[in-house]
């Protein structure tokens, strides 16, 4: 009976602990299920009540979801955060005597709320690209229209100090309607070099830019300024890096074409371009492209008469293959990969929508889902 009781001890033991086991996994399964990724999504505004979307995606049903929105704003096309995820920033593409503006919030995580801090003047007219500094001393603002590059420091509670410095570019190139002068585009910070690198899309160069952090502070050095052209008429709108910083990535606006360029000692240098379209169609189309975290597939957006996303798989030697090229909605701006990139979002500025594309990680390429939300032009995506 000793032995009996003992057995039957044991054998309770062991169904509570599997029990047990089945709850952990169905908590697991449960907490994945419902695990939301938030964006937030830059506009182009048409009322008071629009402004930056709030937006939360759900992998596991592939749900979209408004969450909420910070109103009041005038186009605020490109938005980022610091690292923390406490101060969001933020530019108003206008047009205004001292330019566009820039505006800073403070990210309450225990309410769920922005809290405005403060807004400047860009100096510059229609800002559409920013960057912070890698100590998050200040933020860099492109000004499109203003053809110009302005720097201002931040503090830690978000404040913007209205001391900036100011780069302004000069030239021009081929295309009349659209190179008649300098356009700032974009500008990134180089992931191992102390470099910052600055499209211009009405001058056809990539300028590099080194920089200096001391003292908690931040200063562009622009007497250094390396400028490379690219080719005339292409239109450089956005650039990246791969991860080990070697290999640059521009989208041509222009020529809806891709270039891909070897990045050595303070040099970009041109080893292929590759069309995205077949059409006709080349004055002002490509829009963004996005990398994937394995290196091994780029993604890039095509606007106007030509909808779609164009992937290419990088080979060995860091060429690039066209393998897929997908239809999205009307003017497909920006787009982001979910966090495990199983997914793509695609923002459509003239449909109005976001929708969601399942991505193979294996093979690279995309299929399209039901998944999709209405939101008023949006254009841009950060991930919150």
């Amino acid at each position: 009976m000793k032995y009996l009781s003992l057995f039957v001890c044991l054998f309770v033991a062991c169904l509570s602990c599997k029990k047990t086991e089945e709850k952990v996994e169905e908590s697991v399964i449960e907490e994945v299920q419902t695990l939301k990724e938030r964006y937030l999504v830059g506009t182009y505004t048409d009322s008071l009540s629009q402004g930056i979307n709030l937006v939360s995606f759900t992998p596991a049903n592939q749900e979209l979801k408004l969450d909420q929105v910070i109103d009041s704003l005038q186009n605020p096309s490109f938005v980022i955060s610091n690292k923390e995820k406490t101060i969001v920033v933020t530019v108003g593409e206008i047009q205004g005597e001292k330019g566009g503006l820039l505006t800073s919030f403070f990210y309450s995580k225990k309410d769920d709320s922005f809290i405005k801090v403060s807004t400047v003047n860009t100096l510059g007219n229609d800002p559409c690209t920013l960057a912070f500094s890698p100590n998050e001393k200040a933020i860099l603002v492109g000004n499109y229209s203003g053809g110009n590059l302005s720097v201002f420091p931040i503090n830690e509670k978000g404040e913007i100090l209205d001391t900036p410095q100011l780069i302004q570019h000069e030239g021009s190139s081929v295309t009349k309607e659209r190179q008649e002068k300098a356009h700032v585009h974009c500008v990134v910070f180089h992931p191992k070099d102390s470099t910052v690198f600055v499209t211009d899309l009405g001058k056809d160069t990539v300028d590099i830019i080194p920089y200096t952090e001391e003292n908690d502070s931040f200063k562009l050095l622009s007497e250094n300024t390396i400028s490379v052209k690219v080719p005339a008429g292409s239109g450089p709108r956005h650039i990246l890096f791969s991860i080990n910083g070697k290999t640059a990535y521009v989208v041509f606006e222009l020529t809806n074409e891709v270039g891909v360029f070897d990045y050595k000692g303070n040099s970009l240098v041109l080893k292929e371009v590759l069309g995205l379209t077949d059409s006709k169609n080349r004055l002002g189309s490509a829009a963004e492209l996005k990398l994937s975290k394995d290196n091994k597939f780029l993604y890039v957006s095509v606007r106007g008469e030509d909808n779609q996303i164009v992937v290419f798989k990088l080979n060995s030697k860091a060429t690039i293959e066209k393998i897929q090229t997908i239809k999205t909605g009307l003017k497909p701006r920006n787009f982001t990969l979910s966090k495990e990139e199983d997914f793509i979002l695609v923002a459509n500025q003239e449909s109005n929508t976001i929708v969601v594309y399942k991505r193979d990680k294996r093979t690279g390429l995309l299929t399209k889902t039901s998944s999709e939300i209405i939101i008023n032009k949006p254009v841009y995506f950060y991930q919150f």
